[in-house]
């Protein structure tokens, strides 16, 4: 009987001190909301210069898998960073005609049954 009066004290003293902290005044802090407000919203809008380098970064909490083939990629780090080498050899129109504009072009002669590769860089 001691033990379960004892055992019920400090289950309700337990509670009691559980409910206090939950109800007290909070403590963090707002002095980075305070900083936040120096940036600049907008950027400012230069002229553009020919040549030069784009460089840019790309945020992760995982390693860099380095996956570039598209059917076997699964993250999308991979095909952001993907993105820029990966066009297709040929160029095609609105209707899906191989057109003369791509890095690689072809002459097909029908009645000889051949093809000629241009490769243009």
């Amino acid at each position: 009987m001691k033990l379960s009066k004892v055992l019920g004290s400090v289950g309700v003293v337990s509670a009691a001190a559980l409910a206090l902290v939950a109800c007290g005044k909070s403590s963090s802090n707002n002095a980075g909301a305070k900083d936040a407000k120096k940036f600049k919203e907008t950027t400012p809008v230069k002229a553009v210069k020919k040549g030069g380098t784009l460089s840019y970064a790309e945020e992760t909490d995982t390693p860099f898998t380095g996956i570039f083939n598209n059917e076997l990629s699964t993250s999308a780090i991979d095909t952001d960073v993907a993105q820029f080498g990966n066009e297709s050899l040929f160029d095609t129109d609105d209707s899906y005609k191989i057109n003369s504009k791509g890095p690689a072009t072809f002459k097909l002669d029908r009645k000889a049954k051949t093809i000629t590769k241009c490769i243009i860089f």
